[in-house]
């Protein structure tokens, strides 16, 4: 416009009478094996899915659907780029010079404020970062995230939501900006569906 887990379980269907102390520890042991082996497992697949975060600004709730199919698609955490002032319809109206988009667009130095803290998003390698096309281009408040937050570690996967604008002026535009950011990759989706999604995201890896 913004997860795996392996349980095994160990039982025995023996009679008392039919096993002896030695096979109930035995017993005792394995579960307690198989409990380890499952805390292991779950805890792995947790740190692999919080290397991953999804990261977007929505204006209309657009890139907002986009950013949820990718976060359920991939696993990934995701986190929204909320602005301290909200746009409201004024703020969007194009066909006004004077709206507050325009301005911001306008203005080099424009950075809208963010409202929340996001600096937990520099703990990611992986962030697919999100936003609607405005003037051919990501918003201002993109720049504010890209220039308050410390993502050097990361790679950064640019997707965007537009009726009819590409994707690829504004990653170059990022990438022009933002020359130590590894912003390698972008998808326009005009109405994001799971299919979609999971196609470029298979595509990249």
């Amino acid at each position: 416009m913004i997860f795996a887990f392996v349980f095994v379980v160990g039982c025995s269907t023996n009679s008392v009478s039919d096993i002896s102390s030695d096979n109930i520890n035995q017993s005792e042991q394995d579960e307690s094996q198989h409990d380890s082996v499952s805390d292991l497992s779950t805890e792995s697949n947790i740190i692999e899915q919080g290397k991953s975060a999804v990261v977007y600004f929505s204006a209309t709730g657009n890139t907002a659907e986009a950013a949820q199919i990718i976060a359920n698609e991939t696993g990934a955490d995701i986190f929204e780029i909320v602005p301290q002032e909200v746009y409201t319809s004024d703020d969007l109206n194009y066909n006004d010079d004077n709206c507050r988009a325009n301005q911001e667009m306008n203005d080099d130095n424009a950075r809208p404020a963010i409202a929340d803290d996001l600096s937990v998003v520099s703990e990611y390698d992986r962030i697919y970062l999100g936003y609607p096309i405005w003037w051919g281009t990501a918003p201002r408040i993109i720049q504010t995230f890209l220039e308050e937050y410390d993502l050097s570690q990361a790679t950064i996967y640019i997707f965007c939501t537009s009726g009819g604008s590409g994707v690829e002026q504004s990653v170059r535009d990022l990438q022009s900006l933002y020359p130590d950011t590894n912003i390698i990759e972008g998808k326009r989706f005009s109405s994001a569906s799971a299919e979609d999604v999971k196609s470029w995201i298979e595509s990249l890896n």
